[in-house]
């Protein structure tokens, strides 16, 4: 009678390893993989025992060990732990013999779905496991899915670490979807250089880039003012054949008018026309927006010319853009005038319109002016939202009324709105100025209970007032916690 699968797997116990001959055959290894299987899913703590229970010499091979992960597929948490396991055990693979790619990829046919189960994090670390390990790898398509799910969850680091231990797969480099996922990993790192180079690596190997991510990696470094980057990633598209569109151009105007670039802006613009690009009203409102936010009048009324040319009639956002221009520069004639003139082309007042009358009117000291404004919202049906009220709150604080400004605070908190750092600061200063510096006191404890962190100006305030008002102890115990404070949030946790 032979001897039972136990028996013949202890035997091999007391074998040489070092003689070749005397290699586990497949059926000590299956038998070994089978009872380690079993002892894995009957023992909940299994992971002190394992190693007395069973001949190591043939249970940390890795065909072994990718033979008992096979039995353990169908169970996800002991086929999880038993990863964790092997991690802690197994050589890497640079020291382990490597499958053949055949072999590693259909020997377990339900790792795919294994890897769909799992929740992000955990993903990464069985594929990485896998890999360093076994030799393993999940096909392309669901490897892509846990890219595309880590980088969801704000880890772009596994994924960079993921990429790394995929080199070893007979699926390296990946496919398009792979390359959008490591670039996108990049960018999320704060490292679009890296994307950039990979991005470029792809297309050496015959790739050409996705014009969603290589707007993406434009928009990174548009971000971060580095243009002759921009510029580099808009040659490298045309040379690979990928023509930049209207979405990657208007990504770029946006980071150049963001920085006040607004001439680069408009090369920008006058570029995508002589390539043949359809301009939008959306473009043409962002460009509208960016020359007056900067001053360049005499160049959005040619903007505004040459869009009404082609039949484009200008929205609400483009008549603001006007709006806000004159109000800032403190002409509200012709402010006024545009504001009407939207009005007579069938546009309704609005929040954002009545909000940067108000704000223009406050800035040039004409608080009256905006309370009217402020008054006819609600006559008008117009929402009137935070900004409103600490916009005029503000004002109000400006020009010395401060009553007036308490009284619209009360406004705020009777209408069910919630003040910001925005609504309280100018409160604050201005009760610290009026001697009232207890209130002042309150209106800070008020934000701090809120999670709102006060303005460094408006403890100076606190500081200030109290000694206005002779009250220089409570101002030196002030200054100490405003310090107590400061060294806690510079203090180094470990």
């Amino acid at each position: 009678m032979p001897p039972p699968r136990c028996l013949l797997a202890r035997r091999f116990c007391s074998i040489s390893t070092g003689d070749p001959s005397h290699a586990p055959t497949p059926d000590v290894v299956s038998t070994v993989a089978d009872t380690a299987a079993a002892a894995i899913l009957r023992t909940p703590r299994f992971e002190s025992r394992l190693l007395s229970l069973l001949p190591s010499a043939v249970f940390l091979q890795p065909d072994c060990a990718r033979l008992t992960l096979t039995r353990l597929l169908p169970y996800q948490v002991p086929s999880l732990r038993f990863l964790l396991f092997l991690s802690a055990h197994l050589p890497a693979a640079d020291t382990a013999p490597a499958p053949a790619p055949e072999r590693a990829a259909s020997s377990l046919p339900e790792l795919d779905s294994f890897l769909f189960r799992l929740p992000p994090t955990l993903a990464a670390d069985a594929v990485e496991i896998l890999a360093s390990r076994l030799g393993l790898h999940p096909s392309l398509p669901a490897l892509n899915d846990v890219f595309r799910r880590v980088l969801r969850a704000a880890r772009p680091d596994l994924v960079l670490r993921l990429f790394s231990a995929f080199a070893s797969s007979p699926a390296f480099p990946g496919d398009e979807d792979t390359v959008a996922c490591v670039v996108r990993a990049c960018i999320a790192a704060g490292r679009p250089v890296d994307g950039l180079q990979f991005l470029r690596d792809a297309v050496l190997r015959g790739s050409p880039p996705s014009a969603f991510v290589a707007t993406d990696i434009i928009g990174a470094f548009a971000s971060q003012g580095n243009f002759a980057k921009v510029s580099e990633t808009l040659h490298l598209m045309i040379a690979a054949g990928c023509q930049p569109d209207s979405i990657v151009y208007h990504r770029i105007m946006h980071y150049l008018f963001a920085r006040r670039k607004g001439r680069e802006a408009l090369r920008v613009f006058n570029e995508i026309k002589l390539r043949g690009y359809e301009i939008d009203r959306i473009t043409y409102t962002t460009v509208l927006d960016g020359l007056c936010k900067m001053g360049l009048t005499d160049d959005a009324h040619k903007i505004w010319d040459e869009m009404v040319n082609k039949g484009m009639e200008p929205n609400e956002y483009a008549y603001c853009s006007f709006i806000y221009f004159y109000c800032k520069a403190g002409d509200f004639t012709r402010a006024l005038k545009v504001y009407d003139e939207m009005l007579h082309k069938g546009f309704k007042e609005s929040n954002v319109s009545c909000n940067i009358l108000i704000a223009g009117f406050c800035a040039h000291g004409m608080v009256d002016e905006a309370a009217d404004i402020f008054d006819k919202m609600a006559t008008k049906g117009v929402e009137r939202d935070v900004i409103t009220y600490s916009t005029l709150i503000h004002g109000l604080c400006k020009v010395g009324k401060l009553a007036q400004a308490r009284g619209m605070y009360e406004q705020l908190l009777a209408s069910g709105l919630e003040p910001t750092v925005a609504t309280l600061t100018p409160l604050i200063d201005a009760l610290c100025n009026e001697g009232q510096v207890d209130a002042a006191v309150e209106l800070i404890r008020l934000m701090q209970a809120k999670g709102l962190e006060p303005r460094f100006g408006s403890n100076n305030s606190i500081i200030n007032g109290f000694c206005m008002i002779n009250r220089f102890d409570d101002a030196m115990a002030w200054l100490a916690e405003m310090r107590a404070m400061i060294n806690y949030a510079f203090t180094p946790t470990y």
